[in-house]
């Protein structure tokens, strides 16, 4: 309840806040890391017992519920003319389900999406209707795409959401597909909107007679149409936000994206499209992107149950479920299970043991999960951008930490154009920029700041020489990384970089290997006075015949760049680094990696590990007090494209600086006391054997 004390509420990024009189009420998405199920309701499935419903979730230890209530169907008895009633509702089977969840202390969370409207509704008024290049709608299985700047979209969904949450109880609202939907379930692609709303506000916004037809960030058109369309998007989304909280202040707002929401979703989820084999850390980067950028931020990234949208009833294999949610949870995110239909229809129930074992596990010690804090001395800034290469080399660097058991934490790339920015970069020892192609201004003068006060920065790829919008500058423009002007070098075969002597002498890991092999774009730089370079360029060699395979040229060309800039320190790899390992995980480059981090910037972890790549490894601290937290994830069960049970890793040890001596260290998954030694500073234990995860607690 809101307390009648309140003179002031704040609802934004960092979540709804009271500042009252006397106090400061945390409001109940921010108490504690919640345990969700989210069943996304088929027309048949409100026929379904409520009691056996409430039951299902009773069994997975949930708290919190989501489910579909309003929008492409109402799952409940809806008053308004050209909102789709389920035809199978029989009576109110959301006030039903909210009343029992309600009693059982569990949170509500209502889903809309307005994305599409039923054809009984939408052939009638086809000026909300999202429109081809050749002026078709989207009709698929008589749902209609509607257009964000549509009545249907700017005016009668907020008659939806007035009608439910003036009606119910509810706890939260989550909006799905808010954006330009121009792509159906069977992704098959549209093209951009070309109704008439569309252009009538476009031109309004920039002053253009047309809208593009493809995304070329080259076309002047289209950069100023990316624009329109965060901003439309944002407003409109705004708008909804605002009609809620003015109704009741305490209903959480659940969607994808920080800005004025206070729970942040995420998917782990597959696609029959995406690269393979799957990323073993998706559930990790959604989490720590979140916690890492936007204090205050609820984060509940779903575990996706099916395998693609045309494969809604088989499920993914139960240890890739496992994984994502144990991800979730040593990391501080929600609980997040999310199924078509619901638990009690299921065709595919093999995971639901580990889900439910999960879930207990939490229930029983969720006050351990409960407001800790990661203690990552790096941070590596997560692109906000869907460019592939850039995602590439994102994906190399996190397994790279990930496999040397570096703890890291993640900052979503807006951040940096923040008034916070420069706070929150100051809080690490070393920032990791992965190829970050396109920066702002801001962002740039932001990094550079942080390495003149004494911070250390590890660069990849292009970063910032272009600028926000994507158009090429033709400068690394971070003056830290003490690059005068640079060369493009198209991608060629039969390129490397050779590890010298001199390079070898400040280099680690080198005596049985001489160089690493370049296969991508690379920048040839031309360094500032005092830099130094590291790894010489062999532009190509010849690799075929055999007796051809020799190397005739070589050059002085870095392919690492030390600098000073300020207190601060800088190493550069003008190139893809983990593009490479993401596509190969050749050794020698992820040798370059551990070498630039350790010798070339002299980082070292309060944390040091001795286990297999395949232990993900977290550390958290409560706040308020100093007990820490050691969490350790098996992702050894991957091979290939199958996620199979994790094999048995044992005899793991850890050691870790330590003010003081812990009273006591404990295993929460095997609960028992660990033996410990503490000597001059450090705390040192084992762990005897890890299955799918353990945390590891030191008390005071």
């Amino acid at each position: 309840m809101i307390n009648s004390k309140a003179v002031l509420m704040i609802c934004g990024g960092s979540g709804l806040k009271l500042i009252l009189e006397e106090e400061l009420i945390m409001v109940w998405w921010q108490e504690k890391p919640m345990r969700l199920i989210q069943t996304n309701l088929r027309e048949i499935d409100a026929t379904l017992d409520v009691d056996t419903y409430m039951q299902s979730l009773e069994k997975f230890s949930a708290n919190a519920l989501l489910f579909n209530v309003g929008g492409i169907a109402a799952n409940y008895p809806s008053e308004l003319k050209y909102h789709y009633v389920n035809p199978f509702l029989k009576d109110d089977f959301t006030g039903k389900v909210i009343e029992r969840a309600h009693e059982k202390g569990m949170k509500f969370i209502a889903r809309f999406d307005f994305s599409r409207l039923n054809e009984v509704h939408a052939l009638s008024n086809p000026d909300w209707l999202y429109r081809s290049a050749e002026g078709n709608i989207v009709n698929y299985n008589g749902q209609v795409h509607t257009c964000i700047n549509g009545y249907y979209q700017q005016e009668y969904s907020l008659k939806i959401l007035k009608e439910v949450v003036e009606k119910y109880p509810v706890d939260g609202v989550f909006f799905n597909m808010i954006g330009y939907v121009t792509m159906d379930y069977s992704y098959n692609f549209h093209g951009i909107c070309q109704c008439d709303n569309c252009l009538r506000r476009f031109t309004e916004f920039a002053g253009h007679d047309r809208l593009p037809l493809k995304a070329d960030p080259n076309d002047p058109v289209f950069r100023d149409y990316a624009q329109f369309c965060i901003e439309t998007v944002k407003e409109l989304f705004d708008r909804r936000v605002t009609l809620v909280k003015n109704i009741n202040p305490n209903i959480a707002i659940s969607n994808y994206t920080h800005t004025n929401a206070d729970i942040y979703r995420k998917e782990s989820g597959s696609c029959m499209y995406f690269p393979l084999p799957e990323c073993n850390y998706s559930a990790t980067e959604n989490v720590r992107t979140v916690t890492g950028s936007w204090e205050g931020m609820a984060v509940s990234n779903a575990a996706v149950h099916f395998v693609d949208f045309a494969m809604r009833h088989s499920a993914v294999s139960p240890h890739l479920t496992a994984l994502r949610l144990v991800q979730n949870l040593v990391n501080g995110g929600w609980l997040d299970y999310y199924v078509i239909g619901t638990l009690v229809n299921q065709d595919d129930r093999l995971c639901f043991d580990l889900v439910k074992d999960i879930y207990r596990f939490h229930k029983e010690h969720e006050h351990y999960y409960t407001n800790f804090q990661s203690l990552a001395e790096v941070c590596l800034v997560a692109p906000d951008t869907k460019r592939p290469d850039s995602k590439k080399e994102f994906n190399g660097i996190v397994r790279m930490l990930s496999e040397n058991h570096i703890q890291y934490n993640l900052l979503n790339e807006s951040v940096l154009e923040s008034p916070e920015a420069f706070e929150k970069l100051q809080r690490y020892k070393l920032i990791i920029l992965a190829d970050l192609k396109n920066m702002s201004d801001v962002a740039v003068a932001t990094v550079d700041r942080y390495v003149e006060q004494g911070g250390k920065l590890l660069v990849t790829g292009m970063t910032s020489t272009s600028d926000k919008k994507g158009r090429p500058l033709g400068q690394v423009r971070l003056k830290s990384l003490g690059v005068k002007d640079f060369t493009h070098k198209p991608k060629t075969q039969g390129a490397y970089y050779r590890i010298r002597e001199g390079d070898k002498s400040k280099m680690n890991g080198f005596e049985s290997l001489d160089l690493v092999y370049l296969n991508g774009d690379a920048l040839e730089c031309k360094l500032e006075d005092d830099a130094k370079g590291f790894l010489g360029l062999i532009p190509s060699c010849m690799f075929g015949p055999p007796e051809k395979c020799y190397i005739t040229e070589e050059t002085d060309t870095p392919g690492l760049i030390f600098n000073r800039y300020g207190k601060g320190e800088t190493a550069y790899i003008p190139w893809g680094l983990g593009a490479h390992y993401e596509k190969m995980s050749n050794h020698g480059h992820a040798r370059v990696f551990l070498a630039k981090l350790r010798d070339v910037l002299g980082h070292r972890e309060q944390l040091e590990v001795t286990a297999s790549p395949l232990v993900e490894i977290s550390l958290h601290e409560a706040r308020g007090s100093s007990r820490r937290l050691v969490s350790a994830v098996n992702v050894s069960g991957q091979l290939g494209t199958a996620f199979h049970e994790p094999l048995p890793i044992r005899n793991i040890h850890f050691s870790l600086k330590a003010e003081r001596e812990p009273s006591r260290v404990h295993a929460l998954r095997r609960s028992g006391d660990i033996p410990f030694v503490y000597n001059d500073g450090q705390v040192s234990f084992s762990l005897g054997e890890l299955d799918l995860f353990e945390t590891i607690v030191l008390e005071d």
